[in-house]
C-alpha cells in the first residue's frame, strides 16, 4: 500500500468518520463506546448526579450558610404574640314581639325593630371603620400597659422610637389587622384574634374588641328603636292636636245647638264611618312609611345596580295583586262587622269573626308563600343568581327588602282604595241626615277617629320605649382573651428550613450555571462527545511524584537525569504505567489492517502532556518488543531530550542542514529498543523546517529502520507547523489535559486536523483526577477504584 493511499480519509459504512473509528471504539478500554453519540440536548441524569456529587461540598457549604443566615435572621426578628377570644353571635329572624297590630308590623318592616342579623352581617360590623375607630380611641385613651410602658401600637417605631403617634395612625395599624373568623360554617361561634410584639397588648386588644362590639351592637339595636320612637312621637303630637281640636269643635257645636245625642241610625252610620276613616288613616300612615322606606331602598339599590329596582317592581306576580284585593275586602268586612257590633271586640270566638279571621289568615298565608317564592327565585333579577353564592349578602338583602316593601305598599294601596270606596258608600247615607245631625256626626266621627289613633300610637310608643331599654348586643362571650406565653412568629424552624432550601437552590443553581459556562474539558463525557475514541485516560501524576520523588521534576537514575514524567521507567508497575500500556494496546489494535508506524502526538495548546504521552507510549511499544524512535519535531519548544536526560544537540537540524546521517545523531535511551532523535539546534524559521522535503525524507528513512516512529509535534491548535508532518503520518493522537484544555480550542484543533485530512485515531486524557471530574460519578470513580485495586493486587 502506498503512502498516498495511507493518507486517504476512511470511507465506509459510516461516511464522514475517520479511519479506524469503529475498531477503535471497540478497543478503547473506557467502557463508554456509545457516550460520544449522545444527543447534546438530552438530559443525562447520571451526569447531573455526578456534577452535584463532585460539587457536594460547595452545595453543603452554601446550604448551611443559607440555614445559618436564616437562623440569625429569625433571631433578629421581634417576637410576635397572638391572643384570641370567642363570641357566640345570636342569630334570629325576629326578636320583637308586640300586640300584633298593623302599626307594629310597620315598625318591624320599615325601621328594622327586632329584625334578626346573620353572622356575616355582624362580621361586617366588626370589620367596619366605625368599629375600628372606637376601638382605636379606647386603646389610645388607655395608652399604658400594666408595666407602665406604652402599647407598641402607639409607638412611632417600635422598639426604636417610643414617641406617641396620633389617633389616625393607631386606627390604620388596627384596621384590618384584627381578624374575625367563623370557627365553623355550621356554628355561630366567632373567633377574634390579634397579633402584637407585646403579649399583654395582644390580649388587651381582643378584650377591648369584645367590649366595643357589645357596646356597638347594643347601640345599633337601640338606635333602631329610637328612630321608631321619634316617628311615633311626631305622629302622636299631630294626633293629640287633632284630638283636642275635635273635642272643642264638638263641645262648641252641642252648646250652640243644644243637642245631646244622635238617634240610633245616625249613631251607627257615624260609628261605622269613624271606624272606616280611622282605619283609613292608619293605613295611610303605614302607606306613607312604606313608601318612604321603599324609596330609600330603591335609591340604594339603584346606586349598586342601576335599573334593578324597576325590574323587580315589574316582576311582581299578578296573582299577588289579586290576593291583595281579596285581603283588603276581607279586612274591610271585619272592620265593618266590628263597627256595627262593638261587643264583638271582646268576643274573638264569635263565629262571624272567626270565619273572617280564617279567611284573612288563609289569604295572608298564600301571599306570604308567593312572596317567598318570588324572593327565592331568579324572577326579576335575570343577571343575578338566586343564591348567596352568586351575589353579595348586601345585594340579596336589598333585593328582598325592595320586593317585600313593594308588596306591602301594594297591599296598603289596595286597602286604602277599598276603604275609600266603602267610606263613599256610607257617606251617601250620612249625607241624607238632617244638617244639624250631619254636622254633629262629623264632629263625633272626627273625635272618635282621633281618640282611636291617639290610643293606638300611645300604646305603640310605650311598648317600643320599653323594648329599647331591654335591648343588648347580639354577642355572648364564650372565651375572653388569654395572655400568650410563647410567640407565634417568627417561626424559626420554618425560616431555618426555608433558609436551607434557598441555600440549596442557590448552590445548585450556581454549580449548574458554572458547569454550563465552563469551557474546560472537565469530564470524560465531555471529551467523548467530541466524537473520537478515547484511547486512554492517564491519571494525574502529581500525587505519585510527590509521594515517591518528593515532588521533584527530575530524578537521577543510572547516571541519567530524567523527567519524573517517565512513569514507565521510574515505576513500571504503577496504575499510571498501566494506563500507558492500555494506550499502547488501543493504538496497536485500533487499525489491524493498517499498521500505524508513524504516529504524531499533538494537542490544542501547550502544557497539555503531549511530550509525556509521546515518551511513555514509545516505552510501552518497546515493552511489546517493538523498535521505536522518538522524533522531537517541536522546534520551538523541544522537550524530549530533557525527558530522557540527553543533550539537545546534535539532532534533526544537523541531518537537515549539515547532511549528517541520522544514525550518527540518534541517542540511545535507558529503555531497550527506544531511541531518541532530538530537535538539535533551534532553527530561525521552524515552519520552513517542517515543510522541508529533507525532514519528510528523514521520517521516511526512519520508518524503514524502526517499527514505530513517534513524533512529538507542536500543539496544532495554536501552531500549524505540524501540517506537513501530518501528511507523512499514519495516525494522529490528540492529547487533552483534564480541566485545562478548553472545549473551543479543542474543537478548533479537530476542525483543522479534519481540513488536512488527518487520520485522528483517538484522544488521550492526561492528568485526570476523578475527584475533580464533573461528569458521571461512577464513570469517574471507576478509574479511581480500578487504580486502587491495581495497587492492592501488586501488594
Amino acid at each position: 500500500m502506498s503512502d498516498q493511499e495511507n493518507h486517504k480519509p476512511f470511507s465506509g459504512p459510516n461516511n464522514g468518520h475517520y479511519r479506524g473509528e469503529q475498531i477503535g471504539n471497540q478497543y478503547n478500554g473506557t467502557g463508554f463506546q456509545n457516550a460520544g453519540n449522545n444527543d447534546d440536548d438530552e438530559i443525562d441524569l447520571k451526569n447531573i448526579i455526578g456534577l452535584f456529587w463532585h460539587n457536594k461540598w460547595i452545595i453543603i457549604a452554601v446550604t448551611l450558610l443559607g440555614g445559618i443566615g436564616a437562623y440569625f435572621y429569625a433571631q433578629a426578628q421581634i417576637p410576635i404574640y397572638e391572643s384570641n377570644g370567642t363570641l357566640q353571635i345570636s342569630e334570629a329572624g325576629m326578636r320583637y314581639s308586640m300586640a300584633g297590630s298593623d302599626l307594629s308590623n310597620l315598625l318591624v318592616s320599615n325601621y328594622g325593630i327586632g329584625m334578626g342579623s346573620t353572622i356575616e352581617n355582624e362580621i361586617h360590623v366588626l370589620q367596619s371603620r366605625t368599629f375600628t375607630t372606637e376601638l382605636a380611641q379606647r386603646l389610645y385613651d388607655e395608652r399604658y400597659q400594666p408595666d407602665g410602658s406604652l402599647y407598641p401600637v402607639i409607638w412611632t417605631d417600635y422598639p426604636e422610637d417610643s414617641t406617641i403617634v396620633d389617633l389616625p395612625t393607631v386606627f390604620s395599624r388596627l384596621y384590618g389587622n384584627i381578624t374575625f373568623n367563623r370557627m365553623d360554617r355550621a356554628s355561630n361561634l366567632l373567633r377574634i384574634s390579634y397579633r402584637s410584639p407585646s403579649p399583654y397588648e395582644a390580649a388587651r386588644v381582643v378584650d377591648l374588641a369584645i367590649d366595643t362590639y357589645s357596646d356597638v351592637s347594643t347601640r345599633i339595636n337601640r338606635s333602631q328603636a329610637r328612630n321608631a320612637i321619634e316617628f311615633l312621637q311626631d305622629e302622636l303630637v299631630k294626633v293629640d292636636a287633632q284630638l283636642m281640636q275635635s273635642e272643642e269643635q264638638l263641645r262648641d257645636f252641642m252648646n250652640e245647638n243644644r243637642l245631646v245625642k244622635l238617634d240610633a241610625q245616625a249613631e251607627e252610620i257615624i260609628r261605622t264611618l269613624a271606624t272606616l276613616e280611622a282605619e283609613q288613616q292608619s293605613i295611610q300612615i303605614q302607606l306613607v312609611a312604606a313608601t318612604s322606606a321603599l324609596d330609600a331602598s330603591v335609591a340604594e339599590l339603584d346606586r349598586v345596580t342601576p335599573g334593578l329596582a324597576q325590574q323587580l317592581t315589574s316582576s311582581l306576580a299578578p296573582r299577588i295583586n289579586q290576593l291583595q284585593i281579596f285581603l283588603a275586602e276581607r279586612e274591610t268586612q271585619r272592620t265593618l262587622l266590628l263597627a256595627r257590633n262593638p261587643e264583638l271586640r271582646d268576643n274573638p270566638n264569635d263565629p262571624g269573626i272567626v270565619d273572617v279571621n280564617r279567611q284573612i289568615a288563609g289569604i295572608q298565608s298564600e301571599i306570604a308563600l308567593l312572596t317567598n317564592e318570588l324572593i327565592n327565585s331568579d324572577s326579576g333579577i335575570a343577571f343575578f343568581g338566586s343564591g348567596e353564592g352568586n351575589v353579595s349578602t348586601r345585594y340579596v338583602d336589598l333585593r328582598n327588602r325592595v320586593i317585600a316593601l313593594q308588596i306591602d305598599k301594594q297591599q296598603y294601596e289596595a286597602q286604602f282604595d277599598l276603604l275609600t270606596k266603602r267610606i263613599g258608600e256610607y257617606q251617601t247615607f250620612f249625607n241624607d241626615l238632617p244638617d244639624n245631625m250631619i254636622e254633629m256626626a262629623r264632629f263625633q266621627r272626627s273625635l272618635q277617629i282621633s281618640e282611636t289613633l291617639f290610643l293606638l300610637i300611645s300604646e305603640q310608643a310605650a311598648e317600643t320605649a320599653l323594648w329599647e331599654q331591654t335591648q343588648s348586643g347580639l354577642a355572648r362571650v364564650v372565651d375572653m382573651s388569654f395572655l400568650p406565653e410563647n410567640p407565634v412568629a417568627p417561626r424559626k424552624l420554618i425560616l431555618l428550613l426555608l433558609g436551607l432550601v434557598l441555600g440549596g437552590f442557590i448552590s445548585v443553581g450556581f454549580v449548574s450555571i458554572r458547569e454550563v459556562l465552563k469551557v474546560e474539558i472537565s469530564s470524560i463525557e465531555k471529551l467523548l462527545k467530541k466524537g473520537f475514541p478515547m484511547l486512554a485516560i492517564i491519571p494525574d501524576t502529581t500525587k505519585h511524584v510527590k509521594e515517591n520523588f518528593n515532588g521533584d521534576e527530575y530524578v537521577t537514575i543510572r547516571g541519567n537525569t530524567v523527567s519524573t514524567g517517565l512513569i514507565m521507567v521510574l515505576d513500571s508497575i504503577s496504575p499510571i504505567s498501566e494506563s500507558y500500556r492500555r494506550l499502547q494496546s488501543n493504538v496497536v489494535y485500533s487499525q489491524p489492517d493498517n499498521p500505524l508506524k508513524t504516529i504524531i502526538v499533538t494537542s490544542a495548546n501547550k502544557g497539555e502532556g503531549k511530550t509525556t504521552v509521546s515518551t511513555n507510549l514509545a516505552i510501552a511499544l518497546a515493552e511489546s518488543g517493538k523498535k521505536v524512535v522518538i522524533v522531537d519535531c517541536d522546534f520551538r519548544r523541544p522537550r524530549v531530550h530533557s525527558a530522557f536526560g540527553v543533550l539537545q544537540e546534535p539532532g534533526s537540524m544537523d541531518v537537515i542542514f549539515n547532511n549528517v546521517n541520522f544514525e550518527s545523531v540518534i541517542n540511545k535511551s535507558l529503555v531497550t529498543n527506544v531511541d531518541i532523535l532530538t530537535a538539535g539546534k533551534r532553527p530561525p524559521n521552524p515552519a520552513e523546517v517542517t515543510r522541508s522535503d529533507k525532514l519528510r525524507a528523514m521520517i521516511r528513512e526512519l520508518k524503514q529502520t524502526y517499527d514505530h516512529v513517534i513524533i512529538d509535534s507542536p500543539p496544532y491548535g495554536i501552531i500549524s507547523d505540524a501540517a506537513p508532518l501530518i501528511q507523512e503520518s499514519d495516525g494522529v493522537i490528540v492529547a487533552v489535559r483534564f480541566n485545562q484544555t478548553k472545549s473551543p480550542e479543542l474543537d478548533l484543533t479537530i476542525d483543522n486536523l479534519n481540513k488536512v485530512k488527518a487520520n485522528v485515531i483517538g484522544t488521550v486524557m492526561t492528568a485526570f483526577d476523578p475527584k475533580q471530574s464533573t461528569g458521571y460519578y461512577y464513570s469517574s470513580y471507576y478509574y479511581k477504584y480500578a487504580y486502587e485495586s491495581y495497587d492492592k493486587y501488586h501488594e
